[in-house]
């Protein structure tokens, strides 16, 4: 599968975040501003999660119909998923 370079870039600002989490334990910064950056991280990294789900679920989707199937089977994989990720 191919990855659109928002999705990657996402991913980067994700990884600079945790970063700067680190740096902030390091620095031993409030309890408060810790957690609010780790709750951005994760936002950010259940937002990518979905935009990948999505996008593998179009692309599934559209092969299976390709070879005269319903996609049913794609959706279902892309919601079992979406459910392990939350």
């Amino acid at each position: 599968m191919q990855y659109d370079k928002k999705i990657v870039n996402r991913i980067r600002r994700s990884d600079g975040q945790l970063h700067g989490v680190i740096k902030m334990m390091e620095e031993e910064k409030e309890c408060r501003e810790v957690v609010t950056q780790l709750s951005a991280v994760r936002s950010s990294i259940d937002r990518a999660i979905s935009l990948i789900v999505a996008n593998n679920l179009v692309e599934c989707v559209q092969e299976e119909i390709d070879k005269d199937g319903t996609g049913e089977e794609s959706v279902q994989k892309a919601i079992e998923l979406l459910m392990k990720s939350r």
